[in-house]
């Protein structure tokens, strides 16, 4: 199961080694057969990748 609704504080983000911090994002997008491009599926897809890209902001600001 995707974990769209799972977020990290900076702090968290930050004690992520890179493995688990890719294997997070990767569990996220779960790309499969089953994805569709309703109107529904692609407004979820458009979610997690926003989630997405917030963490790696998060985590680049956090290294700095």
């Amino acid at each position: 199961m995707s974990k769209l609704n799972q977020r990290w504080t900076p702090d968290q983000l930050l004690k992520m080694n890179e493995e688990s911090f890719m294997v997070e994002v990767l569990d996220m997008i779960k790309f499969s057969p089953e994805i569709d491009d309703t109107d529904a599926q692609v407004n979820t897809m458009k979610q997690k990748l926003t989630l997405i890209e917030e963490m790696i902001q998060t985590r680049l600001a956090t290294k700095k």
